[in-house]
């Protein structure tokens, strides 16, 4: 077990929990980006934030955290907080929750009360080729991460709008419903460092060298960036680059977090 791992990570849960950071606006409808994707550019999610409201105008916005870190490293304080957040949900008047995260997406369907429906169909549908960010087309190799393996269109629509990017896109032998782990799954890389490592190199051993790596979770990005390999989250390929990542953006998210949402 990574004892120092686990420790900044019991500091992150407390801190994502604590009423500071536990933004969430009074909407039928929101935008949940989860806690690794609010360390890219604020922008980002704003861009984003834009398109889903042509599904739902008053679509709002969460800088919550779905506790899957908790349910694994401090299991005696995950029924505590996952109470804490279906109270605020019911508070706020949530009825849908547009996840990015698909570990999120997990969580917030077994906490219930909420109809959790994932952005990347939706952004599919909705985003129009005037909303892309102007950049060269660009080679890729695509992840699947390992809540999608049976999620279809989840699959589909992150190709669709990889094409849509003007993306040329490869596929690792192992994809899809085959997809093989990052080596994060349920805090592998806290709980067992060097079988989270055996994984991660099983999963990197199939990239193409020197392709960058794009995927729709952030923490498998994560994972590769810490290996030495170049990621892009697929936000990024629709909406431009993040030039840094770190608390200092999902601070500044949550800081303007009802402005953003203000029509």
């Amino acid at each position: 077990m990574d004892k120092a791992g686990r420790l900044g990570m019991a500091v992150h849960q407390a801190a994502s929990f604590s009423p500071p950071l536990m933004g969430l606006t009074a909407s039928r409808a929101v935008f949940w980006p989860g806690c690794a994707l609010m360390s890219l550019d604020p922008a980002i999610l704003e861009r984003t934030l834009a398109v889903l409201r042509r599904e739902a105008k008053d679509m709002g916005l969460s800088a919550c955290c779905c506790g899957q870190p908790t349910r694994y490293l401090e299991p005696e304080r995950y029924e505590k907080r996952r109470e804490k957040l279906r109270r605020l949900l019911e508070r706020r008047g949530v009825e849908r929750v547009y996840t990015a995260c698909p570990n999120c997406g997990v969580q917030l369907r077994e906490l219930g009360g909420v109809q959790v429906i994932s952005l990347w169909p939706v952004l599919e549908q909705r985003l129009r080729p005037e909303d892309l960010a102007p950049a060269p087309a660009r080679s890729c190799v695509v992840h699947d991460p390992c809540p999608t393996r049976r999620e279809k269109a989840d699959q589909e629509a992150v190709r669709a709008l990889l094409a849509l990017a003007g993306a040329a896109v490869a596929e690792p032998a192992h994809c899809r419903e085959r997809t093989i782990c990052c080596g994060n799954y349920h805090m592998a890389h806290t709980l067992a460092p060097e079988k989270s490592a055996a994984m991660r190199r099983r999963r990197t051993a199939e990239f193409p060298a020197g392709l960058p790596v794009v995927s729709c979770c952030e923490g498998c990005l994560g994972a590769f960036r810490g290996e030495g390999l170049p990621t892009i989250h697929l936000l990024e390929m629709l909406f431009g680059p993040s030039d840094r990542r770190g608390w200092g953006n999902r601070l500044a998210f949550t800081r303007n977090l009802r402005k953003a949402v203000s029509p």
